[in-house]
């Protein structure tokens, strides 16, 4: 980087140096978070052919346009955690009555640690950075957790709908039969 010469080129060299940090960071979550959803869909032997959707939170959702890249969709919260929603679809048996629910994951990086909750008011779950390859347990952990959904708390979500958005909730989309 050409050194600086008057005090406003040191700002605009400071500027670009943080810029620069925090764009390499953004990065770095993105990246993990991919890594996080390709893995645990590959763990839950999901369907290929079933269409997976990141969707910003906290925004309103244009039915015409909700596919956004995972990088589209992911937002920094005042707490410095990245966080995105993932939309899958489950489905009776022979694909009917397809039910599209939402799962918010919030991701941040502190040392050599990934700190990621589930929902807003979950618990947070250290990641250390070279333990990247072997996330079963926090694959099991979501799974739990939507198995208890589906087991307690979906026939509240359809009838009353969920006041506090938690990890996992119905899409805005749902048809929710």
């Amino acid at each position: 980087m050409p050194e600086a010469k008057t005090k406003y080129d040191e700002i605009c060299l400071a500027y670009r140096k943080s810029r620069k940090t925090f764009l390499d960071y953004e990065y770095l979550c993105q990246v993990f978070a991919r890594d996080l959803v390709d893995g645990m869909i590959e763990y839950f032997d999901w369907p290929q052919d079933q269409e997976i959707t990141y969707i910003p939170l906290g925004e309103e959702l244009d039915p015409n346009n909700r596919f956004y890249a995972l990088s589209g969709a992911m937002q920094m919260d005042d707490e410095s955690f990245w966080h995105f929603g993932l939309e899958l679809t489950v489905q009776e048996p022979g694909g009917s009555y397809p039910l599209p629910f939402l799962m918010s994951f919030f991701i941040k990086k502190v040392g050599p640690h990934f700190i990621v909750k589930l929902g807003p008011q979950g618990k947070e779950i250290r990641i250390h950075e070279d333990r990247r390859g072997d996330l079963t347990p926090f694959y099991d952990a979501v799974f739990v957790q939507i198995m208890s959904f589906f087991a307690r708390q979906y026939q509240d979500a359809v009838t009353k709908g969920l006041k506090e958005p938690g990890f996992i909730m119905l899409s805005p989309t749902a048809d929710n039969l």
